[in-house]
């Protein structure tokens, strides 16, 4: 038996390109089952329409038979409706930009936002093609999250970003980033980074330390570098002399640092005390020290940054620079619904002590 399959039907010539239509109600539908115009019916479903009139009633009780859902991403385009705000970040690091994310969230939906979380993998051209993508969508606002070159290059591209989101209404805003001084449209919410890890410098050497090693990824982004200075200012304020051979290159994750702190002890064994970039570091250096049987904190102090929830319950529990993450998204989020910016802020940090930093060893 021979099985004949039809020829598929051919293709409407005047068909417009795009996903097909589905089964849901429309506009017009609404309309005509309440008998009012499409005008109308839109000024009703977007809140815009007086609430005691028939015809106010009418398309309510159409749409809510027809099961009606109200298009909000074609609202939005046309400038009308809630819009989205993009929490924008290389990748997903981590409790921090979770928390700085948490906080936006908070104030955008409360305000009724649709709130977005989107990353590059630190792609330019994909993130070049992610805020096209979003200014195109209408979206809000922009939360562009964490460190960037430290360069004019990133001020081209960033101020490049800010104009095409200024077409639509939107901004752009830094997070945990330092200002533009040269673009002062564009909004930034940082915090201490410098001041945190002089702090922690300043605790160290009141412990008697001098020989503190800082371990970091010491390259050109603004955290690095910001947290890098902190740790000079400390030394300068102490009256040490910076020395280049008790810096530590190391990525930011814990095998990382766990490696370079292996090959640093051998080459360094009268340092004391180690201060670390971030706390992912400072985990890292924690269990190449105790592997190496070197106690924390009678024979080595250890200081990190960012506070993360799990370094409470390192034994020692970890000495930390506390930054105030859900606080910075709490305050992009006030200025992307729409809140008045006042122009850069800075917040402060705590430096909080625990039991992996003690009196110098004897």
């Amino acid at each position: 038996m021979t099985t004949t399959i039809a020829d598929e039907p051919p293709a409407r010539r005047n068909a417009t390109p795009g996903p097909e239509r589905g089964g849901g109600a429309t506009l017009a539908d609404v309309a005509r089952l309440a008998d009012v115009s499409r005008a109308t019916a839109s000024r009703v479903l977007a809140g815009r329409a007086a609430g005691k009139s028939a015809s106010h009633a009418r398309v309510l009780a159409a749409a809510e038979e027809l099961g009606y859902v109200v298009n909000g991403l074609a609202r939005s385009m046309m400038g009308v409706g809630r819009r989205s705000i993009a929490f924008v970040s290389s990748i997903m690091v981590g409790p921090t930009f979770a928390t700085m994310a948490g906080g936006a969230e908070d104030i955008a939906t409360a305000k009724g936002h649709l709130f977005t979380m989107c990353t590059t993998g630190g792609d330019l051209d994909r993130e070049a093609a992610l805020i096209e993508t979003l200014s195109e969508q209408r979206v809000a606002a922009v939360l562009l999250v964490g460190s960037t070159p430290a360069t004019e290059e990133f001020e081209r591209r960033a101020q490049g970003y800010s104009d095409t989101l200024a077409r639509v209404g939107a901004r752009l805003i830094l997070c945990g980033r330092a200002a533009l001084p040269e673009h002062p449209q564009i909004a930034s919410i940082d915090y201490d980074h410098r001041g945190g890890v002089r702090s922690g410098v300043e605790h160290l050497v009141g412990l008697g330390h001098r020989r503190i090693a800082f371990v970091g990824s010491l390259d050109d982004m603004t955290t690095p570098h910001q947290r890098f200075l902190g740790y000079q200012d400390g030394l300068a304020d102490a009256g040490i002399e910076f020395d280049a051979d008790l810096t530590v290159q190391s990525g930011n994750s814990s095998d990382d640092a766990a490696s370079a702190t292996v090959a640093f002890i051998e080459r360094h064994p009268e340092v004391t005390a180690m201060v670390c970039q971030t706390d992912v570091m400072a985990v890292g250096v924690c269990r190449a020290l105790h592997d190496a049987g070197i106690a924390i904190p009678a024979q080595i102090s250890v200081v990190g940054f960012d506070d993360m929830q799990l370094v409470a319950d390192l034994t020692p529990s970890l000495t930390t620079v506390r930054a105030p993450f859900h606080r910075v998204g709490e305050l992009a989020g006030r200025i992307a619904v729409g809140g008045v910016y006042d122009g850069p802020a800075v917040l402060p940090v705590e430096l909080i002590v625990r039991g992996s930093t003690g009196p110098v060893r004897a």
